[in-house]
């Protein structure tokens, strides 16, 4: 039995005794996400000076951005390499439905960990705020039965470099980033009547 097969078993193993655990670990795997929108739109809307609110609207822009180098970069290496769920393979307690999608790496663990290291690199308190969040985003794909350890492992990697190339690619983005702030703050005052 491999490692990663053994730590599977017993995290996957507290599944399905404690009731109030499962729900919670549910609610954080299918909806931790939106806590993650609502810290993003908080940032975007946060009153600061004026000369700040830029800087924090392309920081969330950048966050997006991150987001989407690291679940692109998931995409390609699941067609290069497909590992099936640990629920096609072997007996587990599965609290989700099953999903046709490669295991490795993880789509959760990405995308949690590029966007709490991006906004680590914005705000870090928020970042730090949102650090727990991911953590547990994390260990609950294993704990629901959808994903061994190193799925979650090798997807906060590609979380992390996700974040790594968008702040790299970022000076080529600065532009785009302005007429994106621009759109939606024209939208922003449009809706308001302003």
């Amino acid at each position: 039995m491999s490692f990663d097969y053994h730590l599977f078993v017993q995290i996957n193993s507290l599944a399905g005794h404690v009731h109030l655990l499962d729900v919670f670990m549910l609610a954080f795997t299918r909806w931790g996400f939106l806590l993650y929108g609502l810290a993003l739109a908080a940032l975007w809307f946060q009153r600061t000076r004026p000369e700040q609110r830029g800087l924090r609207r392309k920081g969330v822009l950048k966050v997006c951005f991150s987001a989407a180098i690291a679940l692109g970069l998931n995409q390609l290496i699941g067609l290069l390499y497909f590992r099936p769920r640990p629920f096609a393979t072997h007996e587990v307690t599965l609290l989700l439905d099953r999903s046709p999608d490669p295991s490795f790496p993880s789509d959760h663990a990405t995308g949690a960990s590029s966007v709490n290291a991006s906004v680590m690199r914005v705000h870090k308190g928020w970042g730090i705020l949102l650090t727990p969040l991911s953590l547990i985003i994390i260990f609950s794909r294993v704990y629901c039965g959808t994903h061994y350890p190193l799925d979650v492992v090798g997807g906060v990697a590609t979380g992390l470099l996700g974040s790594h190339l968008a702040n790299k690619l970022w000076p080529y983005m600065d532009g785009t980033a302005d007429k994106v702030i621009a759109l939606v703050e024209g939208f922003t005052r449009r809706s308001a009547g302003v």
